[in-house]
This record gives C-alpha cells, structure tokens and sequence, in this order.
C-alpha cells in the first residue's frame, strides 16, 4: 500500500505492483502532492510553531487565574474552574492551516498531547489541577503515602493519582443531537432544579464551560474568514450552536470538540467515538444530493492527515510510549438495536487509513461471527499486505461481559475502545482507574520470603515454605491477591474523593448524558455506569509458574520448594532443571490440563474482582492487558518458576508466555477453551503473530470468524515475515511500509529501536 513515511534517513516508498499502481493513480489526479503537502505544513506548525505557542498563551493564562485566585480567595473549584475556560477561550490562538478543510487548532496543546494538562509539556488546561494537586495527600497523608508505596513498589500501576487522568472518550451523542444549544437548553433546566450550593456552582461552571468552547468556535471562525474561507467560517459559526448536517460538518465537529474540549479541561481524551455510527445519517444525505464518494473520501483523508502527523516520524520509538498519542475511533460492530454497522463511512475511513498508511487515529475495529463477509475481508485487506493497524475487538465476547457489569444491552452495544484497549462508553460516563495489577510481583515476595516488602506495603506475610501441599500454596497466593486488591480498592475510594475539588470537568460532564440531570459533574459522580478496572499482567508467567510448581515440586516431586526458589533467586544456574519446567505442559498450548489449570486461575482472579468496592457504587472490572513495560517492568522483574530468566520480557496481555513452544493457532485456541472472557468487563488483550505468506483477505476474514466462535475479546494481529523484519533491520530505507502493532499502539517497523524490533521479531509464530 501506498505511504507517506519519512525515516531518519530518507522517505521510504513501498514496493509492489500494486503500491506501484495507486501511486500512479494519485500522481494523475494529483493527490499525492496535495496530501504530501498538507503533512509538510501539519509538520512545521506542530514541531517548529506550535510549542513556543503553547508556552505563551500558558504562561499568560497562568498568570491572569494567579491574579484572578488572589483577588478571589473564597472561590471554589467549580469557580475557579469556570474562570479558567473563560480565560482559555479569550487567550487561545486559532490557526487555519493550509488546504486542510477544517478549523479546530486553538494552540494551546502540543501536538503530543491528548488534552492532559502535562502530556508533553504543561498545558494552561493544568492550572486548577496544579493549585489543586496536593489536596489528594492533604486529605489523608497515610493513604496517599500507602498508594504511593504500592505503585513505586510495582505491586501495581496508576495514571494519575487515585483517578486517572487520561483515557476518557468524548461524549458526542449530544453534540450530533441536539448541539451546544440544546445542551445549554439542558443547563437552564437544571440551573432550575438546583438546591444546594454544590449543584449551583456545577451547573454554572458547565455553562461557562460550554459558552467558552461557543467562545473559540467563534474565533475559529473569525480566523477562516481572515484566511478567506468565509464557507469554513460560517460553518464553525452555525456548529457553535447546532448539531452536524452533513459529512464535512461532522467531520468539523469531530475535529473542534477533540482540540477545543482537550484545551479546557486538562484531561486527557482518547477516542472520537464511532463514525460510521455519527455520521452515517450525514454520508447518506450528502450521497442522495450528489456529494461524490470521492470527494468525500477526501475529506476523510485530510482529517486523518490531522491526527497522523500529530506524530513526529521522524522519530525512533526510544523509552516506549513516544508513539502513543490515545488518539482512536471504533468503528464496526452493531447499533443500539444490534444490527451490523458496516456502510459507506466505514469503507471511507479504512479506505483513507490504508491509502495514507496512517497509524493515527488508532481504528480499532469491532467485529462478531456475524459480521458482513465485504467487512471482514475490508479490515483483513491491510493486515494480509503487512500494515497491522488495529485492535481487533469481538461484539460477542464484549458486549456480554458489559451487561454483566451492569450496562444495559442497548448503551453496551454502543461501547467504543479507548486509547489502548479499554471499554469505554463516554456519552454515559467515564473511567475512573485503570491501571496494572503486576501477579508477578507478589508471588516473587511470597518465594523470597521478603517479609519487609509485604510490611512496607500493609500486606500480611507470607512465607512459601510454609506450603505442605500445592492447594495450600495457590490458597495463600491467591490471598495475597485478594487481599492487595482489597486495599488498592479501599485506597482508591478514599483517595478520590477530593478529585472534584481538585479539577472538575464541568464542561465535559455537560456533554454526558447523565451529569446534568443529576446536577452533579462527573469527578462527583455525575455519571450513570460508575466503573473502575484492574488489569492483571503476567498472566501467562504467572499461571505457567504455578504449574511448575505444582508438578515438579507437589506432583511428580523432581525437587523442593526450596530448591525452586534457590533457583529463581539464582537465575537458573541448574539449566537441565530449567529445561525440565520448561517442558511442562504451558499456558495456550492446548493441553487438557493446562487449559483447566488456566480457567481455574481466570475465574479465581475475576471472582477477585467483582465484588470490589467502588467509589460510586457499580461494578470493578478485570481485564488482562499490558503495554510497552513488557519490557521495562521485565527487566525489573526476577526469575520465576517457569524456567523464565531475570529480566525478560513479559507476556502482553491474556497472550502466552514465550517460553512456550510455537504451536498450531487451534492449539492456541485449544488452551483457552476453559476461560470465559465474558467475565472480563475491563477487555483482555491477545496479541497473536501469524505468517502472512499463508493469508489471503478471504482466509483472513474466515480467521476472524473462528476468533469470534471461540470467545476471544480483543486481538492485536500481526501477519509477518520474519525474512522481512530481518531484511527491514539491515536495510530500513527500504521496508517503511511493514507497520506493525506493539501492544495498544502501531508503528513502522524500521522507527523501532533494536531493543524493540527483536522483542518484535522473536515473539511466538501461531502456525496455521
């Protein structure tokens, strides 16, 4: 497939009759050049410009709320948090950027960031949470301290303090509805219904959240009419009060709220929500009066451009998440009614995606074993010629294991996926946690015998040796695991409660469906599906470790406990021992026992969960996913029983260990025969490499179906050839086309760093 890559050396053209082609094909109508500009100029402003701007009108809005907070020393949060969108919608500076159709860039975030005030640099959205941060300690040193200890300690992992900041979904129901005026129409309703000081001050600084976002509509506009594009001005101007009507103007709608909310709350935005469901009324219409497919495939490009270039490719992927920008759309899967959503935007977004080779916006795509063949065989298209862009995500695993949480079937029908992998569904609420819980870790304390790490942490020691038989080992690690849970639970609660007195998102609950009703904004649970998650990570270790226990140590008695644990300690000085764990029967190896093994150990994890307090009642959610730290945190993570060496890298996700033998896809598919993944409300990641010399897009397609019949959730695909990825290292100006999926994130193959391209290249085949 035609792309568009730059390498630190050179821009790197694919090969291929059929790239050959399509390159051809743009170069006679010219587009080629039209798009290689746009990313030319989306590059200098946002890596020349925009940062200087940025620092600006932070520094100047900083300086005015200092003044502001000192003249009003009694203000409240939600004051001072409506003063702060006022003073960010005066300060702003619009920019038109050439042949891009759209008006949305305020200046005042990086390219990098995603709306969180810090991502990349300090934002003017960060003032409030910034005067305000040290309210999460004030309120009880202990516990801030303790949660402290847990995550520097790596028991577990947290964005942001207590709530996370980032990795929410933008409501956008409201805004393809009824607009900005119907949704102040819903701020007068309630302003009328208030009864406490509290409601009044929400309600009022949602109105102030919502006139300022009308605020940079209008100078958006201004700005277009300065740059003579008096249509792209009327247009912002009308969108500042009524819903989209037709494609280009829910593509501007989608592009204003990203940049112009992200700017306001200092929060960190992760997903467009679903365009072939938003905009698939506004396609049609502009179809039935003669807008051409053409040319709206072209708008669809250059608002791809927008969010592509926001990533600097000229850089190598260095510490891990330099090419992580939570920056998706979901498309696919079913309406609210669960009928197949598969239409013409569909096919314009995954069309514009593969022709430009974007790896942003991240598409992750639902499916089901009901979806439309043409669908299937048009996500597989890009997989099969070796760009593996998605996050594959099955409606028929998902959307159970939400109503098992408590979402009604309607709203979880409409989930979308977040910036890695979550389940989101923004016009309802948003995500409160979602970090790691690290298994690894306290089974390694419980080995060692580290009594002072579990003092440290407030956990009850536990002394492996003390095990006379296998039941009584996997009882008392697993009440580790309960207990741990409990308290990160329990610490999550009490640490949240100031969140609405740190940094309220008043404008962000207006969009919701819920908040406004409830006079109450989100950060005080404004919301209608309360929802935390906790992600287990290294499960594969974990379960193949307790296996070897089990067998060479209780079962088969080959040797002790105690000599297991000289050996981890040692990093498996005695190899023909390791050997002898290795060999065991392992996780997704398709063994009978194995596969009963891991299901036992699911259910007990997610049995774990579920009765979690939360801090706004509803349900916790486990899930199994982990991102680059497969490496980072595996480099600070010791030998274990399963013949793992110290500081290898760990599983992703529910995927096996690499350890295990490569094996047969069925045989994959075999191991996990024993867990129900409908228990997983919080998603669970499988990352899967397939040979792509043996796929075509029908096989593909008929793949996805298997993948969906036998109930796995998410699948993050790569179909290589490893010849490929080997030629790609010594000469990477010619293989910028191989894009590969990392884990949460896609990236060309040859911007990896050695260090991640063998992690890459040596992860287990699944033959077919």
């Amino acid at each position: 497939m035609f792309r568009f890559v730059q390498t630190e050396a050179s821009r790197v053209l694919p090969a291929g009759a059929k790239a050959a082609m399509l390159m051809i094909d743009y170069q006679e109508r010219g587009l080629f050049m039209i798009y290689d500009k746009i990313r030319n100029t989306l590059n200098h402003y946002y890596f020349d410009k925009l940062p200087t701007v940025v620092e600006d009108i932070r520094a100047a809005v900083f300086d005015t709320m200092d003044r502001y907070a000192e003249a009003h020393p009694e203000a409240d949060s939600y004051t001072l948090k409506a003063q702060l969108y006022r003073v960010i919608a005066d300060t702003m500076q619009p920019t038109i950027l050439e042949d891009i159709p759209f008006a949305y860039e305020t200046g005042c975030l990086l390219a990098y960031s995603d709306g969180w005030f810090n991502r990349g640099a300090v934002h003017a959205n960060g003032w409030l949470y910034l005067r305000n941060e040290h309210l999460f300690r004030d309120r009880d040193p202990a516990v801030f301290d303790l949660h402290r200890t847990h995550t520097y300690s790596l028991l577990y992992t947290q964005c942001g303090p207590f709530v996370d900041m980032m990795h929410l979904g933008i409501p956008m129901k409201k805004l393809f509805t009824v607009g900005l005026r119907g949704v102040l129409a819903d701020i007068d309703d309630a302003a009328a219904r208030c009864t406490t000081q509290e409601e009044r001050s929400f309600v009022s600084s949602a109105r102030a959240g919502i006139t300022a976002l009308q605020t940079i509509a209008g100078k958006l506009a201004d700005a277009a009419d300065q740059e003579r594009q008096p249509e792209l001005a009327a247009m912002v101007r009308k969108l500042a009060w009524e819903p989209p009507c037709t494609m280009h103007e829910g593509l501007q709608m989608m592009a204003f709220i990203r940049k112009a909310l992200g700017a306001l709350e200092g929060m960190g935005f992760s997903s467009f929500g679903r365009p072939d469901v938003l905009l698939a009324p506004l396609y049609e219409q502009d179809i039935a009066n003669g807008v051409s497919e053409e040319s709206l495939l072209d708008l669809v490009s250059r608002f791809l451009l927008i969010w592509d270039c926001t990533l600097d490719r000229r850089q190598k992927l260095l510490i891990g998440n330099e090419y992580e920008l939570e920056n998706t759309l979901t498309l696919g899967g079913c309406d609210e009614n669960g009928n197949a959503v598969y239409n013409g935007v569909t096919r314009l977004f995954i069309t514009a995606r593969d022709r430009l080779s974007a790896v942003y916006p991240k598409m992750m795509l639902r499916y089901s074993a009901q979806s439309p063949q043409a669908y299937l065989e048009l996500i597989s298209q890009s997989l099969v010629n070796g760009q593996n862009y998605s996050l594959f995500e099955n409606d028929d695993v998902t959307i159970p294991a939400l109503i098992k949480a408590g979402v009604e079937e309607k709203d979880a029908r409409h989930y979308v996926v977040g910036g890695c992998w979550d389940a989101l569904l923004p016009d309802y609420g948003n995500k409160f946690s979602g970090e790691y819980f690290c298994l690894f870790r306290p089974l390694e304390w419980m080995l060692h015998n580290r009594v002072g790490t579990f003092l440290e942490n407030y956990l009850t020691p536990v002394n492996a040796l003390e095990a006379t038989t296998f039941e009584e080992f996997y009882s008392a690690f697993v009440g580790i695991i309960a207990e741990a849970l409990k308290m990160k639970a329990d610490l999550m609660i009490q640490g949240s409660q100031v969140w609405a007195q740190v940094n309220p998102t008043c404008a962000l609950s207006a969009l919701l469906q819920p908040s406004l009703p409830m006079r109450k904004d989100m950060t005080a649970g404004g919301i209608r599906y309360a929802r935390e998650s906790v992600y287990f990570t290294g499960f594969a270790e974990v379960v193949d470790s307790l296996y070897a226990i089990k067998r060479l140590c209780f079962d088969d008695k080959v040797c002790s406990l105690e000599e297991i644990i000289r050996q981890c300690r040692e990093d498996w000085p005695d190899e023909a021992l390791r050997q002898q764990a290795v060999a065991l029967p392992s996780y997704g190896d398709g063994s009978e026992e194995m596969a009963r093994f891991a299901g036992r150990f699911h259910d007990d994890l997610c049995a774990l969960v579920r009765p979690l307090p939360t801090a706004y009642g509803g349900q916790f959610r486990a899930g199994y996913n982990m991102y680059t730290e497969i490496i980072w945190i595996g480099r600070d993570t010791g030998a274990l029983p399963s013949g793992r060496h110290a500081g290898e890298p760990l599983s992703q996700g529910i995927s096996p260990s690499r350890l295990q033998k490569e094996c047969g896809l069925y045989d994959l598919l075999d191991g996990l025969r024993y867990i129900d993944f409908t228990q997983t409300a919080g998603n669970a990641s499988m990352t899967v490499q397939l040979p792509a010399a043996k796929l075509d897009t029908e096989k593909m397609a008929a793949l996805f179906r298997v993948f969906a019949q036998n109930g796995l959730q998410a699948l993050q695909l790569n179909c290589i050839n490893r010849e490929d990825l080997l030629a790609a290292q010594k000469d990477p100006d010619h293989y910028g086309h191989i894009i590969v999926r990392i884990c949460g994130f896609s990236i060309p193959f040859v911007l990896l760093t050695p260090e991640y391209q063998n992690e890459f290249i040596t992860r287990n085949l699944s033959h077919l």
